[in-house]
């Protein structure tokens, strides 16, 4: 048996856990509060894969349980697809443990805490990496990359989005991923880099519009037109990459237009109220999603970007969201287990010397194409 990962969550878990079953040498675990929901994605995990039982089981698993950290001890790395208010916690539980950890992330708050259990657990010898998603997560470690391949950069720009392969009022979006996730990007102030200084500025700040000749072909409406605005997406890299020397950094997410117009003014505690009763259609076969980002550098008239456009997988029913934001996740567990992060608690974009990064991007693309 090779190395044993404990996958959190059943949402974008479940896309952890299938490209984690993809080595056969690999033994993973699922875990939900609810152990019938578990055992449900389990069994099709062990189908989607061809793996036997004991390639991937199901654990009941809840927040709080004072039986974690002895549970953590039976793997070599916890992957938390769950809400990130529970990460910093989970994290702490699995130092103890003297396991690796990686999550989701993308709340600028939980991972500012998550960095400073570096100082209570001096010389762990661990890899601890929040933010391993999508955004933030392979964006950022895109960017890093294009940077070095420039020789250094003065601008940096991520355009990323989840997007409804057919869009509808009012939002022109669907759930495809948790509210939470969708209401810190309604209104967490995101950190940018101008002038080379961090700046916080509001949701939804440096709205414009744009054409995307790749997104045409899924809304006769907006003919591939797309808006975009600064979100908290990026989490602490502004941070990073202002200490190498970039001047202008920011994530811009991406939608359909109407989304901002519906979205920006509505009061914080009515947002629940307005989720549920305006985002209602889920992502499936007939109501499929894509995801699409480019990230660009330029470093004086040189130039350079990588973009990505994924899809609903039919044969899988796993989102486009699901696939980018899992499968990137798993590669960075994997990197974990064997050892080829650096220990204690960094960012994605800390968390690999270059030939790790470089790495990293290529296993992802093998999965997911990068152009």
């Amino acid at each position: 048996m090779g190395p044993k990962y404990l996958v959190l969550g059943t949402g974008v878990g479940k896309a952890i856990a299938y490209a984690l079953l993809k080595n056969p040498d690999n033994f993973v675990a699922i875990a939900d509060v609810n152990l019938k929901t578990a055992m449900a994605v389990s069994d099709s995990l062990t189908r989607m894969s061809g793996k036997n039982r004991y390639g991937c089981m199901s654990i009941k698993f809840r927040v709080g349980n004072p039986n974690t950290v002895r549970l953590f001890k039976f793997f070599d790395v916890v992957i938390s697809a769950l809400p990130a208010k529970y990460n910093l916690g989970l994290a702490e539980e699995a130092i103890r443990a003297r396991v690796h950890f990686c999550d989701l992330g993308g709340v600028v708050e939980v991972t500012t805490q998550m960095l400073e259990l570096n100082k209570k657990y001096p010389g762990m010898h661990v890899s601890v990496v929040p933010d391993c998603g999508l955004m933030p997560g392979l964006g950022i470690v895109i960017a890093k990359k294009l940077m070095h391949d420039l020789g250094g950069a003065e601008t940096i720009e991520i355009l990323v989005g989840g997007l409804p392969q057919k869009p509808r009022p009012p939002t022109f979006y669907q759930k495809v991923f948790h509210p939470e996730g969708l209401k810190h990007i309604c209104y967490d102030p995101a950190p940018i880099l101008s002038g080379g200084e961090i700046k916080w500025v509001k949701p939804f700040h440096d709205y414009s519009q744009i054409d995307v000749p790749e997104l045409r072909r899924f809304s006769g409406t907006f003919k591939g037109r797309i808006e975009s605005f600064v979100t908290a997406g990026a989490s602490l890299a502004a941070d990073s990459f202002r200490g190498w020397g970039v001047k202008y950094f920011a994530e811009k997410t991406v939608r359909w237009p109407g989304f901002a117009e519906f979205f920006k003014n509505i009061p914080e505690n009515e947002f629940k109220r307005t989720v549920e009763e305006h985002l209602t259609i889920p992502v499936n076969a007939e109501n499929p999603d894509l995801v699409w980002m480019t990230v660009t550098a330029q470093n004086g008239s040189a130039k350079k970007s990588v973009s990505l456009l994924d899809l609903f997988d039919e044969k899988t029913g796993l989102t486009a969201m699901q696939r980018t934001t899992g499968f990137t996740t798993a590669i960075i567990a994997e990197m974990m287990a064997e050892g080829k992060t650096k220990p204690e608690i960094n960012t994605p974009e800390n968390a690999f010397d270059r030939p790790g990064m470089n790495e990293m991007l290529d296993r992802f693309s093998r999965l997911i194409p990068l152009t």
